[in-house]
């Protein structure tokens, strides 16, 4: 790659327009809860003073002899919160590997986990300080990427392969850790926001092809061409193509990614943006396998196809348009306006042959159904497997699913920048769409007949909407620095079944939820490159969709029933302080949290009807450390170093006893599962005429898991494990060759020392009644090449 000139200057300028505010939430996957009005950077605008982009420091390279600039951003020391970033550098050098995506990326950051189970993104996981993806919110350009109905980001509500993001949409990462102040946090914020910046048009004419291949028969091949600046108007366009058979038997997958940015300076008070994504993929979802099988037949081992298989397929498309305008040098007016669906459906296969018995006794995941107890109700369905197939099992053993959201979205925000503060004002609407449906038959394609053979057939509707107002003051010659804020939350929900397998009657239920969530920020300059901060917050969580499946019910005379709703919202108060550092080019930055839940919520699962029920679960209490360090040594003799160090010590426990009806009694003090308390991540980045050599390692600590119905943890864990990463790449300057500006040839080794861990588990019961552990496991040593042409 490029090597940096001798010296590194700390420019007093804060980089353009980051974080504007606005409570918004967005229709993406499954429509979404809302976040906040973040803007890119631009001439138009200067940045809020809360933004997450701060102070920078020119770094000016050497790419063989042709010099270019580059910026190194930094979190500002005036900052009142916990807050991160991931630079374009970062982005543009990720490995290619089938294992990497938006999610995954983020485990250099502290108190981040991430995981996926399949490659391109399937079965993505992801953990922020120990809230899980439903907890804290993911955005696009300040739009949330988060589904409306089921919280998460990926692989929520089953929906195994709903990608929307991959690292070359991207122009850089903000993270946001705990509540933060309302022009940041969106709907059900808890944990905190990370804001993945849109990918910005080029000044000039010129574009990237290239591709990669590697393990797992893993290939990829992309482009991307900017049209440079044509009367003001800029744009982006961008493809990209991924294929991997998978590092687990069957697992196979391919995905192809589109997205066009557009920037429009119509004139120098106003400026058009819109950021078009549209993302497609296909492929076979892994399953959690019992370990003594993946003892037996090696750790890549699944389920044969013809016992037991799931293709899924997806289809996501989000649009946002950003409208800025500049009244006066004082006053901004910003408008985004947003769209999105998501389409996930699948059709999972399982074999009444290879059903749990004496010679083959792990359940499959998919078990065909032993009865048909829907028959028993009056009002339906009528489908009788037995009479069209022989047996219910076989006339059982294809399930249909399919999970559709749409929505739509508007988020206005005024700022004013008065003498000595910066007030942001702004509101948000949002409006989506879930048709949920599953159907029972015995061969594929599955009829879907309502009334017949569904298990349910659900259309849902929520509208969230919000208002807030946030000031930031600067006092004592912007030494003292006040972050008060307060949003208002308003929530409807409606749920609409019919008749189903799981239904004994069709009917709606409603509920209505508001909050007041209040934030305060401080931070205080101690003396030059030293500042301290603290902050309070209190936010709330909407129970998912499924909180609502309980209503339809029989009761204890066999009569049909609809009760009203009675999971009630999550409820979190956050305290926070830390100390922020900076000199030359070392940063460091320490903080402690802690976070008190009311209502914490669980899902369990009845093992008959295998329908999973969102309900509260007792207190609980996260708290913890964070420690960040990073130097950009500059010039070492021999090329340039820069290197980072990351702690995070993350606890999450129940603090009050309750009763779960499969696990039993959960005891106050009892850890939350899937939460490791020490994660450590450390690298370093070298660089010399050209070349570009990147080594990073991550210690993940020990996690207790779940049992698989009750959603409650057991005295089963995950063992601690550390996997380092390894990448190598080389530039080369093409003079006057008429081929192409420069190519790049690079290497990425990920688990370099190819460490066999899991990536998820869960208890179960084998036929004989003896407790074993099933699980994903995680990908072994992957080695990938590419090469990327600019021309």
């Amino acid at each position: 790659m490029s090597t940096r000139k001798h010296g590194r200057n700390i420019l007093a300028a804060w980089i353009a327009a980051s974080l504007l505010g606005g409570g918004l939430i967005a229709p993406v996957h499954a429509d979404d809860h809302g976040t906040t009005t973040q803007t890119q950077d631009s001439a138009l605008v200067q940045s809020n003073s809360q933004s997450a982009t701060s102070p920078s420091q020119t770094d000016v390279r050497q790419l063989k002899q042709v010099s270019v600039s580059a910026t190194v951003q930094t979190v500002p020391l005036t900052a009142a919160y916990s807050q991160g970033l991931i630079d374009e550098d970062t982005l543009r050098n990720l490995s290619p590997g089938p294992t990497v995506t938006v999610q995954t990326m983020l485990s250099q950051q502290p108190s981040v986990f991430a995981y996926a189970n399949g490659p391109n993104g399937v079965e993505t996981t992801i953990y922020l300080r120990a809230f899980n993806s439903s907890q804290f919110s993911e955005t696009f350009d300040g739009v949330a990427l988060n589904d409306l109905f089921n919280g998460g980001v990926t692989n929520q509500a089953e929906n195994r392969n709903n990608v929307l993001l991959i690292p070359g949409n991207l122009q850089s990462v903000e993270i946001f850790r705990g509540i933060n102040n309302p022009a940041v946090n969106s709907y059900n914020s808890l944990g905190g926001t990370i804001n993945f910046l849109p990918r910005q048009p080029d000044d000039t004419m010129g574009g990237t092809i290239g591709a990669s291949y590697g393990s797992f028969k893993s290939w990829d091949y992309h482009g991307s061409f900017n049209t440079g600046d044509w009367n003001g108007v800029k744009q982006v366009f961008s493809f990209e193509h991924s294929a991997s058979r998978g590092w687990i038997d069957n697992t196979g997958d391919h995905n192809n990614n589109f997205y066009w940015g557009l920037t429009y300076d119509i004139n120098e008070n106003n400026q058009l943006a819109n950021y078009l994504l549209f993302n497609n993929n296909k492929g076979f979802s892994p399953f959690n396998m019992p370990a003594p099988l993946q003892q037996q037949y090696g750790r890549n081992y699944q389920w044969p196809l013809s016992w037991t298989n799931s293709p899924i397929k997806d289809t996501n498309w989000m649009d946002i348009i950003d409208l800025k305008s500049k009244f006066s040098d004082d006053i901004l007016f910003q408008n985004k306006l947003f769209f999105g669906r998501n389409d996930y459906l699948r059709t999972s296969f399982s074999n009444p042959a290879f059903q749990q018995s004496a010679t083959q006794p792990y359940n499959l995941e998919d078990n065909p159904s032993s009865f048909a107890f829907w028959l028993g109700n009056p009002n339906g369905p009528t489908y009788d497997p037995s009479s069209v197939f022989g047996s219910v099992q076989n006339g059982t053993d294809y399930h249909f699913y399919g999970y559709t959201t749409k929505g739509v979205g508007d988020t206005p925000t005024l700022t004013l920048k008065l003498p000595q503060n910066e007030i942001v004002v702004g509101a948000n609407a949002t409006y989506g769409e879930l048709y949920s449906r599953e159907y029972w038959y015995g061969s594929a394609p599955v009829p879907k007949i309502l009334g017949y053979n569904d298990t349910w057939d659900e259309h849902d509707r929520r509208t969230l909407t919000s208002f807030f107002v946030q000031d930031t003051i600067d006092l004592f010659n912007n030494t003292l620095h006040l972050t008060p804020g307060v949003k208002y939350i308003y929530a409807s929900t409606t749920d609409r079944d019919s008749v189903g397998i799981y239904y004994p009657l069709a009917g709606e239920v409603h509920d209505t939820e508001h909050f007041v969530s209040p934030t305060f920020g401080i931070n205080y300059q101690l003396m030059d490159g030293l500042n301290v901060y603290a902050s309070y917050g209190k936010n709330f969580k909407l129970p998912d969709i499924s909180a609502y499946y309980g209503a339809f019910q029989t009761d204890a005379n066999g009569n049909n029933t609809i009760a009203p709703p009675h999971t009630k919202p999550e409820y979190v108060q956050d305290y926070e302080i830390g100390a922020r550092y900076q000199v030359d080019g070392f940063t460091a930055m320490v903080n402690g949290y802690r976070e008190d839940f009311r209502n914490t919520f669980i899902t369990v699962t009845d093992p008959v009807t295998q329908l999973s029920t969102f309900t509260n679960g007792g207190s609980s209490r996260y708290q913890g450390a964070e420690l960040q360090l990073q130097n950009n040594f500059g010039s070492v003799g021999v090329g340039d170093l820069s290197a980072y160090f990351n702690y995070a010590h993350n606890q999450a426990k129940f603090t009050s006893s309750f009763s779960s009806d499969y696990a039993g009694q959960v005891r106050a003090g009892q850890p939350l599962a899937g939460v490791p308390q020490n994660l450590i991540s450390a690298g370093f980045v070298w660089k010399y005429e050209g070349w570009r050599f990147n080594l990073d390692a991550r210690f993940v600590d020990k996690q207790y898991i779940d049992q698989l119905f009750a959603g409650t943890p057991t005295a089963s864990t995950i063992k601690p494990y550390t996997v380092v990463n390894l990448g190598v790449s080389d530039t080369i300057r093409l003079r006057d060759s008429g081929f192409g500006k420069q190519v790049r040839i690079g290497v990425n080794v990920d688990n370099l020392l190819d460490r066999e861990y899991l990536n998820t588990a869960f208890t179960d019961t084998d036929y004989f009644g003896n407790n074993f552990v099933r699980g994903v496991i995680a990908p072994p040593r992957t080695i990938t090449g590419s090469v990327d042409v600019d021309f």
